[in-house]
């Protein structure tokens, strides 16, 4: 009985490898098709559900597709009945859409099933995936931004909404999971790290949590970090479920800058008009600058520099004389200018060794001051873009000086400059 089976295995396995052979013996390779991840979320819009093909398809082909659970098409969504899988490529994506008016209080699921695949392809293991499509009550989450850039550290923001509108404040402390995407190409470990763990925190009562990352190594190509949002259980994605980070280091202010312009004068003058009263923006008063005006970073670290100004204008009356300058620290502040719901940059916090913080040419008071500085690339030019704030006006803005006391908060100053050969 032993041998009979043995022979019957035998002879299937030969039945089985004569059906992957073509005519002249050569193994036929078949092409295996699964979906992508076995889970998404769905909130209001579209989400895309990825088809994974093994190896490029050779020509284009249709792979069919069913629809089961308590989601009703037409009703709770609309999507095609196939998937399209282009000559040449390994990816392709079903469109389910949210049918937003029908959304009721309730979650429903929704499972799309591969059907028959085409001649010379395979269904794998993957061959379905669900769907959760949230009631009213879920949760939307996304990164306030989609780019941002890594210096010596860096914050990045995580906000939550209701599906039904407003924001969604966390009953308790709560964690939500990132990833790293595989596209990126910084590696974990040797070019950044996490702070406080792989995850955004959110602390109780609060909308916005954040995920801290730290700078370990710049290196070429290799200084693209891209995070992603974790799935979670009554949340869905919302416009940004990922964020795309290059990582730069530390801001390097070395060599000479040119002025270009007072960047935050216009939100300056629509906040504090002269209709106010004196002491608030006037056009007379306001610092005049001069596209002579230069200044320079001298040094072999971003840790200390000699600061030398160059200036013609308003800012030589700021700017005084040369003087160190010591790097204290790196943190968020807020661009009003850039308008609500509010933005937080990254930026490096000097110490000047000497500055007229009354800002004039009549009144001197000379004490070390904090400036502000952050590297970035504006319509492809590199620019320094400087944060004056501490400084105790007397011959502009005195009404806002006398009233808050604050003027980073109320009244910073942000200076563009150039580099020289611009």
């Amino acid at each position: 009985m032993k041998n009979v089976l043995f022979y019957l295995l035998v002879m299937c396995s030969f039945v089985v490898a004569s059906c992957s052979s073509d005519d002249d013996g050569n193994s036929v390779e078949i092409v295996e098709l699964n979906f992508s991840q076995a889970r998404y979320s769905l909130a209001k819009g579209e989400v895309e559900l990825k088809l994974i093909s093994d190896q490029p398809a050779t020509t284009t082909v249709s792979i069919p597709v069913s629809f089961s659970g308590t989601a009703v098409e037409s009703t709770d969504f609309t999507a095609d009945k196939v998937i399209t899988l282009k000559a040449g490529e390994s990816e392709a994506v079903l469109k389910v859409k949210r049918i937003d008016e029908n959304i009721g209080e309730e979650d429903k699921e929704l499972v799309v099933n591969l059907g028959i695949a085409p001649t010379g392809f395979k269904i794998g293991v993957g061959n379905y995936t669900a769907v959760e499509l949230l009631g009213n009550t879920g949760v939307v989450m996304s990164f306030d931004n989609t780019t941002d850039i890594l210096s010596l550290s860096g914050i990045y923001y995580v906000s939550l909404q209701k599906i039904a509108g407003g924001n969604y404040k966390v009953p308790s402390a709560m964690n939500l999971n990132v990833e790293v995407d595989p596209s990126s190409t910084a590696v974990e470990g040797t070019h950044f790290e996490f702070n406080e763990g792989k995850y955004a925190k959110f602390a109780a009562n609060k909308y916005q949590g954040s995920v801290a990352v730290k700078f370990l190594k710049k290196e070429a190509g290799k200084d693209k970090l891209v995070l992603r949002l974790s799935q979670k259980d009554g949340f869905a994605y919302g416009n940004n479920a990922t964020i795309t980070i290059t990582i730069n280091g530390a801001n390097q202010l070395e060599g000479t800058w040119v002025f270009d312009m007072f960047a935050n004068k216009d939100w300056l003058k629509s906040s504090y008009p002269s209709e106010y009263g004196t002491g608030y923006f006037d056009e007379t008063t306001f610092p005049k600058a001069s596209s002579n005006d230069k200044i320079t970073f001298s040094g072999d670290s971003y840790k200390e520099y000699t600061f030398t100004p160059h200036l013609v204008g308003d800012l030589k009356n700021y700017f005084n004389k040369e003087c160190k300058v010591t790097f204290e620290k790196e943190e968020n502040k807020v661009f009003q200018e850039l308008g609500y719901p509010k933005v937080e940059k990254r930026v490096a916090v000097y110490e000047f060794a000497s500055v007229n913080v009354n800002f004039s040419a009549l009144n001197n008071k000379e004490r070390s001051a904090k400036v502000s500085f952050r590297v970035t690339t504006i319509d492809e030019q590199e620019v320094l873009e400087c944060t004056l704030d501490d400084y105790e006006p007397t011959d502009f803005f005195t009404g806002i000086y006398e009233f808050e006391q604050n003027m980073a908060g109320y009244a910073p100053l942000r200076i563009y400059f150039k580099t020289a050969n611009n």
